[in-house]
């Protein structure tokens, strides 16, 4: 049977930046066939590497000072067994060891969320596929917006065929997947 078809991707994706910066490196050549975590387009680290220190210097510092306000709080329960210290001082130390724990937390929270920022300055292929028209050059400036698309990729296998056929043709197509469970 002759039928006019439209060849359709399963799968189309439209590639945007999700951290914004200098695009130093595009890794693909228009139209080439790339596979799935292919390295793609680079966006300058520095900014975010050093957004990534500050906050690892900032939990350093803060555990720290966690470590001591322990330290601290062992020697005020020592002090308040022998009856050396109101228990008042024995409460407050007690809560400013939970108060740096929560600091402690936030600054790891911090550190995890820099170091994802900084993964997205390496964009890679989320599908195996065809990469349409270079639409971004090295020196342009990505907003992290979502909104400016960099490159569009396109799954080559498998793909699907929709096409139309007269009514009195279904059986037989139906007879011949039967048998075959798949039309050549």
């Amino acid at each position: 049977l002759d039928a006019i078809g439209t060849v359709t991707p399963v799968y189309t994706s439209s590639l945007t930046a999700q951290a914004g910066g200098v695009l130093t490196s595009v890794h693909y050549r228009e139209g080439q066939l790339i596979q799935k975590g292919e390295a793609l387009i680079d966006i300058d680290q520095r900014p975010y590497q050093a957004q990534l220190m500050q906050a690892e210097g900032a939990l350093e510092h803060d555990t720290n000072v966690l470590a001591q306000a322990r330290m601290d709080l062992d020697r005020y329960r020592a002090a308040w067994a022998q009856n050396g210290i109101q228990k008042q001082l024995l409460d407050d130390q007690e809560k400013i060891v939970l108060q740096d724990q929560g600091t402690v937390k936030n600054d790891q929270g911090t550190v995890s969320y820099d170091q994802v920022q900084l993964s997205y300055c390496k964009i890679s292929a989320p599908i195996s596929g065809r990469i349409g028209l270079r639409l971004v050059d090295p020196g342009n400036v990505l907003q992290s917006d979502g909104t400016t698309v960099l490159a569009v990729i396109t799954q080559m296998q498998p793909t699907t065929v929709i096409f139309t056929m007269a009514e009195d043709s279904v059986q037989q197509v139906q007879a011949r997947m039967r048998k075959l469970h798949t039309l050549p």
